[in-house]
Formats: structure tokens, C-alpha cells, sequence
């Protein structure tokens, strides 16, 4: 699975750096091209929904992955995110909300919602200054 997800990265780069090259002058919308073509196939990966359909749906959702893909690139490309801290705060973020043993209580889950909402804004304000 890794390696597929390794051989994905690299053409959507070669996607984002065809287009910065190619079409430069344009190339600063192309983060919001890239939200706006992940909310379209959303859209049309919903409408697949439905029994009996795997074969669109998983279509529809290769195109949401592709996308979301081309825009961490894009992004990246104008220097606005880092993609590995991407998926390491999701990792972060996630790990802490699930439990192992499967005990689930909501007051639980805001509380450690909450303090990631403090930790992002500590870690927003040095970076950026408040």
C-alpha cells in the first residue's frame, strides 16, 4: 500500500510541477481549483453512493484522492505547506482521539478537541505572532 501511495505522490508532483512550469503565470489559483474540484467530486462521488455501484464509486473516490493529492503539491509548491506535517498532524490528531479499547465518551473527545484547538493556536501564535 505504500508503495502505491509512493507511486500516487509522485505523479500528482509531476502534475503540479507540469502545470507550474507550463502554465506559470496562471499557476497561483491552482490551490483554489483543486478545493473547488474536491468538493465537485465529492459531490459526484455521493451520487454514486448507492448499492450495486462499487465500481463508480471507487472510481469517484480515486478522483476526490487525486485532487486532494494535486492541491497538498500546489500548495506546497507556493510554499504554503509542508505535506509530510500534513499527514503527521493527522496522525497526531487522530491517535489521540481514538482509544484502543474502544471506550467512547463524548466529554472525552471534546476535552482532547479542545486542547489540540490550544495546541494549534500556541504553535500558530509563535509562528506567526498574536
Amino acid at each position: 500500500m505504500l508503495n502505491f501511495f509512493k507511486r500516487i505522490k509522485e505523479l500528482s508532483c509531476q502534475r503540479i510541477n507540469y502545470l507550474h512550469n507550463v502554465n506559470n503565470r496562471n499557476f497561483y489559483n491552482w490551490p483554489i481549483t483543486y478545493f473547488d474540484w474536491i468538493i465537485s467530486e465529492l459531490n459526484e462521488a455521493k451520487d454514486e453512493f448507492k448499492q450495486d455501484n462499487s465500481v463508480y464509486l471507487e472510481d469517484e473516490l480515486w478522483d476526490v484522492f487525486w485532487d486532494y493529492m494535486c492541491l497538498l503539491h500546489s500548495l506546497e509548491q507556493k510554499n504554503m505547506i509542508n505535506p509530510q506535517k500534513v499527514f503527521e498532524r493527522c496522525y497526531k490528531k487522530f491517535s489521540e482521539r481514538i482509544w484502543t479499547d474502544w471506550t467512547w465518551n463524548w466529554n472525552d473527545w471534546q476535552e482532547i478537541k479542545q486542547k489540540q484547538k490550544q495546541e494549534l493556536l500556541q504553535e500558530h501564535n509563535l509562528r506567526y505572532g498574536a
